[in-house]
């Protein structure tokens, strides 16, 4: 199905991620060589919204920047694991909250250069905490509630650098104002 023919892989990394060089031949018979990140790779975003119509957010420092950012809790799907379960998953692990419905929003490739990998977003309704965020080695971050406006007027100024977030915030939207939310 591919119009280019590989001509070589090499697997470069396996652990934490899969990191592939391929060498092809495109369609114009040019040959390039691609590092990526293959599939099947599947992470779940989830926006937790409380009855009170706040946001559960986190701020999360992400080495690669320098920064702390502002995203909604998200992770790998595991195997055997479908994305809505790896949402409920996540939310409970990141924020320590469970949630009454998921709405599915449209999945996405974050960075399809790159990676295979795939992205699933979800609108939680009802949110509510009901214990102590677990977090994994290495993640340090805080659970940020916010007024849903406000959360969208720091969309809206730029302030929520995470493509990720910025996206799954941006699919919500038409759900939470049929809903009344915002």
């Amino acid at each position: 199905m591919s119009p280019w023919k590989r001509l070589e892989l090499e697997e470069l990394l396996s652990e934490p991620v899969r990191l592939v060089r391929e060498r092809v031949r495109t369609h114009t018979g040019r040959e390039l060589t691609y590092i990526y990140r293959p599939g099947p790779v599947a992470a779940s975003f989830v926006l937790p919204v409380t009855p009170r119509g706040t946001g559960l957010f986190i701020r999360q420092y992400r080495h690669p920047t320098g920064k702390f950012l502002l995203e909604v809790p998200a992770g790998k799907v595991d195997a055997g694991e479908s994305p809505e379960e790896a949402a409920r998953r996540e939310l409970l692990e990141e924020v320590g909250a469970e949630a009454g419905g998921l709405i599915p929003l449209p999945p996405f490739h974050p960075q399809p250069s790159f990676t295979a990998v795939v992205f699933h977003p979800f609108l939680a309704l009802e949110a509510r905490v009901v214990a102590e965020p677990r977090l994994e080695d290495g993640e340090l971050l805080e659970v940020v509630e916010l007024p849903l406006k406000e959360a969208y007027a720091l969309l809206e100024g730029g302030e929520i650098q995470d493509a990720s977030t910025a996206l799954t915030l941006f699919y919500a939207r038409p759900h939470l104002l049929k809903l009344d939310l915002l």
